[in-house]
């Protein structure tokens, strides 16, 4: 039985992630994959947190305010 979220979602819906493909200079993407193989933390883990980080810090800019840039 699905449980409804706050905003009318099943939670197995809310707990799903979106697959995306992401390209990283070869220098970058050496880093990451020895930082996840020291760290034996996931690559898409630092990926999610350097997002969720990146959002915040821009949080103060409005939703569309670059509409009308390509």
């Amino acid at each position: 039985m699905d449980v409804l979220t706050a905003n009318g979602h099943t939670a197995d819906a809310a707990s799903r992630l979106e697959p995306m493909l992401i390209r990283l200079p070869p220098t970058l993407a050496d880093r990451l994959r020895r930082l996840a193989r020291t760290t034996r933390i996931r690559q898409s883990d630092y990926l999610r947190e350097a997002v969720a980080d990146l959002l915040a810090k821009y949080a103060h800019v409005e939703p569309g305010a670059d509409a009308d840039r390509p």
